[in-house]
């Protein structure tokens, strides 16, 4: 699991920063909320817009991408554009069978110029330049020529599979389980290449699954896929053509299933998210979801992230959301809540909800929008001719 990440002159964060995801010495939601290596199952970062919530996101995200991503990434554009230095880092803490797993990389003009694995406080490989050492088992590999836009750890893992080492390959797999989920643009990277996609999902999974999902948050939906319409119903439109299928809707209690084309941007949204919810409920991952607010009801966004916290055991959603109604003790502890602010000077700035040492009876809600944890803008909302 993430224990921590670090981030210093990356996009708007400026300054080093931590993130921290170890659970504190709350005691509430302890069952449902903190795995049993004391790590959080997730986080939420709220704040207003262009604060930095979304560049969260995006350095877990970048991480991914280099490690499992197809396309060459442009790293010039993850340096802060706020300050004239040439360089900027990312650190990453995993929790892996009881072992703690550091990984940094340090960018320089355009470059990868180096990086480092630290295991159980031992450096088992390090980078710097187009040059690597990967230490096992009192043997060291040699890795040359690498390519200054390319990780030496994806290397290293693909020419060796880490030699079958328990916690490097359970490491890897954590990771490449992982999925990304923008609920505005009804985006889904899965970076295992399970078809996460609800068309994709649904050509190789029964639609029980779903169902079932929807069942157990108490969605008054059913979800049918099919190439040909219900005849029994009348229908406004159906497949576009004979081999598509199509996602059909239906109310509870009715007897009528309406075509995805014609849904609410809600039940789109949802029905994107619920194959990866199940993915992560099987699969021990990360989820990383970019405005999760998109068309969802607040009792609705109340509810996944209810259902996810409980199913889950050692998968994390990492949540970006303008919801405030998230904001509540019978959710998220305030531990797993950071606001965001930003200064010209100073960029991004994250404080967590536990600094202030709220109590579980506060409204945190009521508390946030008051700035007792920063982060909430001020805008001018009396106008005067």
């Amino acid at each position: 699991m993430l224990k921590e990440i670090k981030l210093n002159n990356y996009k708007t964060f400026i300054n080093d920063t931590l993130i921290d995801v170890s659970a504190t010495n709350y005691k509430f939601l302890e069952k449902e909320n903190v795995s049993k290596n004391r790590i959080l199952k997730g986080l939420l970062f709220v704040g207003e817009n262009a604060s930095g919530k979304t560049n969260v996101i995006q350095s877990i995200k970048f991480l991914l991408d280099l490690l499992f991503g197809n396309n060459e990434i442009e790293l010039y554009l993850s340096q802060s554009f706020y300050t004239d230095k040439k360089t900027y880092q990312l650190g990453y803490t995993f929790l892996i069978n009881g072992k703690e797993i550091y990984y940094e990389i340090e960018f320089k003009n355009e470059k990868i110029a180096s990086e480092k694995v630290i295991l159980d406080d031992i450096c088992i490989m390090e980078r710097l330049g187009t040059t690597a050492k990967f230490y096992y088992e009192n043997e060291t590999k040699y890795i040359d020529d690498i390519a200054e836009n390319l990780l030496s750890l994806r290397r290293i893992y693909f020419d060796t599979k880490f030699y079958n080492d328990k916690t490097l390959t359970q490491w890897f797999e954590y990771m490449r389980n992982s999925v990304y989920v923008n609920c505005y643009k009804k985006e889904v990277i899965s970076y295992s290449k399970t078809p996460l996609l609800a068309h994709e999902y649904l050509n190789e999974h029964d639609v029980k699954g779903l169902n079932d999902l929807l069942d157990k948050i108490g969605y008054n939906h059913e979800i049918k896929y099919s190439k040909e319409p219900f005849t029994k119903n009348n229908f406004l439109v159906s497949s576009s053509t004979e081999k598509d299928k199509t996602i059909y809707f239906s109310k509870k209690s009715t007897n009528l299933f309406i075509p995805e084309q014609l849904e609410s941007t809600g039940n789109i949204t949802l029905v994107h998210l619920l194959p990866v919810f199940l993915h992560a409920i099987k699969k021990d991952c990360m989820v990383l979801i970019d405005e999760f607010s998109s068309g969802l009801h607040n009792e609705l966004e109340e509810a996944l992230l209810k259902y996810f916290f409980h199913y889950s055991k050692n998968s994390q959603v990492f949540v970006v959301s303008h919801s405030t109604n998230l904001l509540n003790t019978t959710l998220f502890r305030p531990d797993q809540i950071y606001s965001i602010s930003f200064s010209p000077k100073e960029g991004s700035i994250l404080k967590r909800f536990s600094t202030e040492m709220p109590r579980e009876s506060q409204n945190l809600e009521k508390m946030y929008l008051n700035g007792v944890f920063d982060g909430v803008p001020k805008y001018n909302k009396i106008f005067k001719d």
